[in-house]
């Protein structure tokens, strides 16, 4: 039986969008995944799983939008489905 934190880690509400973080990196300056997480308030392998669509905690993503001048809808959105089967599942639950 799946719990509600199993079913949010496969599930996220919202991910950070897809190649931003790379995008700021490059064209603010910086020059490593440590200095953005740093700047984000996060550990790198923190940022690693972000990037890989995990669902961020709201304090980095609002740290970076802070950092960056960036509305939150900016940063984050909802992420695609994965299958059709899935999506049926979450209907029927």
């Amino acid at each position: 039986m799946s719990t509600a934190t199993d079913t949010a880690a496969q599930h996220p509400a919202a991910i950070i969008r897809p190649g931003l973080l790379d995008r700021l990196k490059i064209h603010n300056g910086i020059r490593s995944d440590d200095a953005l997480a740093r700047l984000m308030g996060i550990s790198r392998g923190t940022l690693q799983r972000y990037r890989n669509g995990e669902e961020p905690s709201l304090g980095p993503v609002v740290r970076l939008a802070d950092a960056f001048g960036m509305a939150l809808g900016e940063i984050v959105v909802k992420p695609e489905p994965v299958d059709a089967d899935e999506q049926h599942e979450a209907a029927a639950s």
